[in-house]
């Protein structure tokens, strides 16, 4: 995720100052952030599930009993694994066929099934984060359990 956060600042900072420096832009700047811009929204799903910060609806959930809400999280589960195996299996089939046209993002040598893969590949992590919480609520365990801190005073 790193690499497209970079991408995305650098690109746009200097297409931006290039812009109003020269009054002209790079006709793939646009395009390759966009598709930077989607591999983090796809891979931040992921890493945001194991939090719990994605998919739910909290306000809700909140107010509800534990067993409720956990019934309503294996609910949820079901729903995203049916969800998730649609968009893997059409967005693969985006993938294959750029692949066969070997279409490249404009302007660039980058091919446009690398831009496509993001879609099926992100998907795949958080069915993967999906599974998991699925398994944890099965054994009644805490889905999201808090993240380990870090002991900066060096005390043990």
């Amino acid at each position: 995720m790193l690499s497209s956060y970079l991408t995305l600042i650098l690109i746009v900072s200097l297409e931006t100052l290039r812009r109003m420096i020269t009054g002209d832009q790079f006709g793939w700047g646009p395009d390759v952030s966009m598709y930077a811009f989607v591999w983090l929204a796809w891979f931040s799903m992921s890493a945001n599930l194991r939090s719990g910060n994605q998919l739910a609806f909290m306000t809700f959930r909140s107010r509800m009993s534990d067993k409720t809400r956990r019934y309503f999280e294996i609910l949820d589960c079901f729903i995203w694994l049916v969800i998730g195996a649609v968009v893997i299996t059409t967005s693969y089939n985006v993938v294959l066929n750029d692949l066969r046209l070997g279409r490249n993002v404009f302007g660039t040598d980058i091919p446009m099934a690398l831009a496509s893969a993001a879609v099926p590949l992100g998907w795949s992590f958080s069915m993967m984060r999906i599974l998991q919480i699925l398994v944890a609520l099965l054994r009644g365990e805490n889905p999201h359990p808090p993240l380990a801190t870090e002991n900066i005073s060096g005390q043990r």
